[in-house]
């Protein structure tokens, strides 16, 4: 996959009254209309053409009546996917192993 912006290592982001921090390795939740849980682990932050920053992600999602199945990577606007993925997990560095966190 090409990017054709500008690579960041990370972004503060406003959401709510609430600075964020995001950076590769940060993870997200959200509750799906069927129920299963989309868990999104960043990859990468970097702007677009324009300006505008967007992260590269993937995804599992878990179920309680199927497989877990892994996608990406995504990508998204930051607006959007913070929209989306409102419950903050763990940020790259946390005590959480990766192993465990891929789990989750």
């Amino acid at each position: 996959m090409s990017v054709r912006g500008r690579k960041m290592s990370s972004l503060f982001y406003m959401r709510g009254d609430r600075l964020e921090y995001v950076r590769p390795g940060a993870a997200f939740r959200r509750l799906r209309s069927d129920r299963a849980i989309e868990t999104a682990e960043i990859l990468a932050v970097y702007t677009d053409p324009s300006g505008i920053p967007h992260f590269r992600y993937d995804v599992v999602i878990t179920s309680a009546h199927g497989p877990v199945v892994r996608e990406g990577p995504r990508v998204l606007a930051a607006k959007s996917f913070l929209d989306q993925y409102v419950e903050r997990l763990f940020q790259s560095g946390d005590e959480m192993p990766l192993e465990r966190r891929r789990a989750v």
